[in-house]
């Protein structure tokens, strides 16, 4: 049976039609056109894997079916930024997900636990922010067991959520994280908002972070949005700043914000999840060992700078 010209032409607009889409999509989707001869993409892909990967327990973007965005915020509590931040989230009526930092969960445990109190999820961020792809792996434990003993006392809730420092985990950083109970949640949009510590050698990459203005935030974060995807942010003024922008220009596109674990729900294969149950172990609530006082760090050369890779500070 021979077809006709006209019917012809219609399959081969159609296929023509098919292709630009799905070129599409690869050009915004991570890895680009290099997917096309992926077959570990497709079968990710059409399987779920590119969302969530049940064999490490790793998030990596919510359902592009759903136009929804989870705000992260990482690296905090921060007294300066924080605050302002949750004070909007509040107002809009939005909850977010924070990964903290232990070390700065004991300088300002009230943050945390107001985190708690006003709905927002808290997600383990470890204790020191160290690149653990540098540390042997008991180390790795340590520093994720100390930022969830900082968390109970602050709060008395525990930590099912993490995110590597950086996101520079291997494979069996991830499976040892898994065996702990923990999500891994990566991210999709980075408003490159992240604010240096001074004391360190500054690349001309970290001074122009550093100058970031609340508008360059909010435009990479707003240009960048596709539905499903998990936004990371710091908690500093400059983001606080630049946050009623992003949340008035999405809400107007039609975006809802939701949280990691409402966002985890709504998978194909949903999986549920409490990101913070309550602590019943012997740390909840107890009181915080005393600060040592803050000494003065002097300027240090980089030929002198050590390796990071030291043993975790104890909580």
């Amino acid at each position: 049976m021979r077809l006709k010209p006209k019917r012809l032409i219609l399959i081969a607009v159609a296929i023509v039609v098919a292709l630009g889409g799905t070129l599409l999509y690869l050009r915004k989707a991570e890895g680009g056109f290099s997917n096309v001869f992926s077959l570990t993409y497709w079968r990710n892909h059409w399987s779920g894997l590119e969302m969530y990967r049940p064999s490490v327990a790793y998030f990596t973007r919510g359902n592009a079916e759903h136009r929804d965005v989870c705000l992260t915020f990482d690296d905090g509590p921060h007294v300066k930024g924080a605050p302002l931040i949750m004070d909007i989230l509040k107002k809009e009526g939005i909850h977010g997900t924070f990964f903290v930092v232990g070390i700065r969960v004991r300088e300002h445990p009230e943050l945390v636990k107001r985190m708690i109190d006003e709905g927002h999820e808290v997600g383990n961020h470890t204790q020191d922010h160290i690149r653990l792809d540098t540390l042997p792996l008991q180390n790795v434990k340590a520093e994720i067991r100390n930022c969830e003993i900082n968390v109970e006392r602050a709060a008395g809730r525990r930590t099912a959520l993490f995110r590597a420092p950086g996101t520079r985990v291997t494979h069996d950083i991830m499976l040892m994280v898994k065996s702990m109970g923990y999500t891994t949640v990566g991210w999709n949009v980075g408003a490159h908002d992240f604010i240096p510590p001074t004391t360190r050698q500054l690349t001309p990459e970290m001074i122009a972070e550093m100058n970031t203005t609340p508008k360059q935030v909010a435009d990479r974060v707003i240009e960048n949005t596709k539905p499903g995807v998990i936004i990371l942010l710091h908690d500093s003024p400059v983001t606080a700043a630049a946050l009623p922008t992003i949340i008035q220009k999405l809400r107007a596109e039609g975006y809802a914000f939701k949280t990691v674990t409402q966002m985890l729900a709504e998978l194909p294969k949903p999986v549920t999840i409490v990101a913070n149950p309550i602590a019943t172990d012997r740390y909840a609530f107890q009181k915080f060992p005393p600060l040592p006082p803050k000494k003065p760090k002097a300027p240090t050369k980089p030929s002198q700078q050590t390796a990071v890779g030291a043993a975790p500070i104890q909580p």
